[in-house]
């Protein structure tokens, strides 16, 4: 308890702009500030640190203005990157076992499409003296890309999250309903994340690219028609692939969770309810809660985390 009790600083950063909040502890009701900062045009691009320098600036700023010189640090990392992947391990290696076993498999029985990452494991069950596990796998030189910057601005970060785990987090925590089957969809201005969750742990995500930035919304009914129903109709493919490849057919997404700043979510929604049989979840009946969701679900994470659990 010791650790949270001067505080912690809650941060994400998308493309366009950075949110943060900042908790006496790991609940809602201990919500002391939060806000949002618009960032210049390519200061971010597609998940990647591209001036520096502008974003040290913006954080060093903020710091010096909120007074959180070497406060600890909760971030979230750019979803585009993430690769999950189900493996099996032998039974009987630890959690770090594990971890070193994988990276000296990966390449030969396994490979990724980035070299050096970052690797954490989810245990599940046994079989055949061999552990079902869950790879989560993050190119390391973008984290310690942000973390560097979070540092030279006088931040401590300890933690590294996904916006897609927080959102998921926030939902379980703050509505409490139990689904086996859930789709999260971040429907964002430039891309689709797409995270699938079983049993409260991610299992497959999938990033689709969208062209659109705030120029470009000066859009007709039709043309926003067309840009939803060309990507409700790849959400229906996901959906598909969930449940005859993910899970051989014996499972179903039963929850669709939809959050993101596309300007058009309830057009979105109503059009996934047309094309889908799973009850859709949406956060956009309060502007306040759909735009924080992400940093609040960050803000709950734990310290010490239960291993097994993204929630």
């Amino acid at each position: 308890m010791g650790l949270m009790r001067k505080g912690r600083i809650n941060i994400v950063i998308t493309n366009r702009v950075l949110r943060y909040s900042y908790h006496k502890h790991a609940t809602l009701d201990s919500l002391v500030d939060q806000g949002e900062l618009e960032l210049p045009h390519e200061t971010i691009k597609d998940g990647a640190i591209i001036n520096r320098s502008v974003l040290v600036t913006i954080l060093s700023k903020l710091v010096r203005k909120k007074r959180w010189k070497r406060k600890d640090l909760f971030f979230c990392l750019p979803d585009d990157a993430v690769v999950i992947r189900p493996l099996q391990v032998p039974a009987a290696l630890t959690e770090e076992e594990a971890i070193s076993y994988l990276k000296n498999q990966l390449g030969n029985s396994f490979f990724l499409p980035f070299a050096n990452p970052s690797i954490s494991v989810e245990f599940l069950d046994e079989e055949n003296q061999q552990r079902n596990i869950l790879l989560y796998a993050y190119p390391k030189d973008k984290i310690v890309a942000f973390e560097e910057v979070f540092r030279e601005a006088g931040l401590k970060p300890v933690v590294a999250d996904l916006t897609s785990l927080s959102v998921y987090r926030y939902y379980y925590k703050r509505y409490r309903k139990e689904n086996d089957h859930v789709l999260h969809i971040q429907w964002n201005l430039d891309a689709l994340i797409l995270t699938a969750f079983h049993n409260h742990k991610a299992v497959f995500t999938r990033y689709i690219k969208q062209s659109l930035n705030e120029q470009q919304l000066d859009l007709s009914r039709s043309e926003v028609e067309g840009i939803i129903n060309e990507y409700s109709i790849e959400v229906n493919r996901i959906i598909d692939f969930y449940q005859y490849s993910i899970s051989n057919g014996q499972a179903n997404i039963n929850l669709v969770l939809l959050s993101g700043d596309f300007p058009y979510l309830s057009e979105v929604q109503k059009s996934l309810k047309e094309r889908i049989s799973a009850e859709i979840f949406s956060f956009s009946d309060n502007e306040e809660e759909l735009k924080y969701i992400d940093v609040l679900g960050l803000a709950l994470k734990p310290y010490d985390l239960k291993k097994g659990s993204n929630t």
